[in-house]
């Protein structure tokens, strides 16, 4: 398996596992205190170091484990990494989309961050997905 692909199954992963545990409590904190009320930057900052952090671990691992392919990456890879980015590229927009409508319905800033950040781990894992089913595939 290349690193390239180890890579991204690492943070296709860590998007998942991090930003499930983010949107639970974001959940449950909603249904039981106001939006306005709620004081979520804390916990979003916390997640995104969490993450960062996961990601340079999981980094360092699949280039220590195998260091002859760490840092090559051929045509193929860079074909695969172009079509699973156009797939994120497109669920962005559209989250995008989405939170500029909540913004115009003058939503609370709680739902247009977090609806923001919804989108935009989507179309990082759609993103993955595509790139782990296209090395699968032997694309």
């Amino acid at each position: 398996m290349p690193a390239e692909e180890k890579s991204v199954i690492a943070t296709t992963t860590a998007l998942v596992v991090v930003y499930a545990l983010y949107f639970v409590t974001i959940a449950r904190w909603a249904a039981s205190t106001p939006a306005a009320e709620i004081v979520y930057q804390p916990l979003m900052i916390v997640t995104v170091v969490l993450l960062v952090a996961l990601l340079v671990i999981a980094q360092v691992v699949i280039a220590v484990t195998n260091p002859r392919t760490a840092e090559l990456a051929d045509e193929r890879d860079r074909s695969i990494s172009l079509h699973g980015t156009r797939v994120g590229a497109y669920v962005l927009a559209t989250g995008v989309f989405v939170a500029l409508c909540l913004a115009m319905v003058r939503a609370d800033p709680f739902y247009i961050a977090n609806m923001l950040l919804l989108w935009w781990v989507l179309a990082e894992v759609l993103a993955g997905v595509f790139k782990i089913v296209l090395y699968r595939r032997g694309a």
